[in-house]
This record gives C-alpha cells, structure tokens and sequence, in this order.
C-alpha cells in the first residue's frame, strides 16, 4: 500500500519514542488535510464568481431559506457562526457588488431584512453548481459506496461533537 503524509508522521513519531499513540493521527491528520485541500478546491471554484467561501455561504442560505419577505440579519449570522459584526461586513460588501438588497421590515420598523437580487440569485445558483463539481472532482478517487461510507462515520464524528440546533 502507497503511504501518505500521515502514514510518515505516523512511523516518524513511532521511530522517535514507540511509547507515544500517535494512531489517532491517521484519522485526524488525514480529516484535517483533505479539509484543506477540499477548500483550496472550493475556493478555487468560486474565484471566476469574486466570491470568498463566506459570501457564497451567505447567499445559498439566503438562497435556501428562500424568505418571501427577506430574512434577518442576526438569524444569518446564527446559520454561519459568525459575529453580528462579521455578517454586516459581510453584508455590506455583498450589497455592493449588487447580490442582496436591505429592506425594512414589515415587522419591525427599527429592524431589516436581507433579500437576494435577481443578479444574487443567478451568481448563487452558478456558485453552487461550481462547489458541487469541486466537490465531486475531489471525491472522484473513492466510490459511490466508499463515499457513501465516509458520509456516514463523519455524520458520527459530527453528532458528537455539534451543539444541537
């Protein structure tokens, strides 16, 4: 069997003190380098869109929320993770290039909504299709079964680890 860069790290660390466990690094170090060649991919795929990973997040769960009447920015920040601070940054620039609009809200005269563009919508759309082709092209050396598989055992990993919803 062909050795990779864990397996190296792995038999180095053996060599160097055959008392340490490094065997949870074939797992781990290999989850962590494939996540980040996984995203080089995907940023890859969004460079011909001017999109950063974090704006195409921002408008696919625009996308996927689809809100008829736009959806609040706290509850955007909330889906991504990130500080209410980072999402206006975030918003600002994508309002700029043309992609989400703010309206006020109906419910709340203090308050607003983001909405997608029909420009937002269309640029989304295409984005989406290029991360799943980068997706797919990165997943080509394992089988539907193998990655079938994989899904499964991250979903594992995943479960215990994740704050519920």
């Amino acid at each position: 069997m062909e050795s990779d860069s864990v397996d190296r790290i792995v038999q180095a660390w053996a060599r160097y003190d055959p008392r340490i466990r490094s065997s949870s690094l074939e797992v781990t170090g290999r989850l962590v380098l494939c996540a980040a060649y996984c995203d080089r991919a995907v940023a890859a795929a969004l460079r011909p869109f001017s999109l950063s990973i974090a704006d195409f997040d921002v408008l696919n769960t625009l996308r996927r929320r689809s809100d008829r009447h736009g959806t609040n920015p706290s509850d955007l920040a909330r889906s991504s993770l990130i500080t209410t601070g980072a999402m206006t940054a975030r918003l600002n620039r994508l309002e700029r290039a043309g992609l989400i609009r703010r309206v006020p809200d109906p419910a709340d005269r203090r308050a607003v909504l983001i909405r997608l563009t029909r420009q937002g919508v269309s640029k989304a759309r295409q984005a989406l299709g290029a991360v799943i082709a980068a997706s797919e092209t990165f997943l080509e050396p394992l089988t539907t079964q193998q990655q079938h598989t994989a899904a499964g055992v991250l979903r594992q990993l995943l479960l215990h680890h994740e704050t519920p919803p």
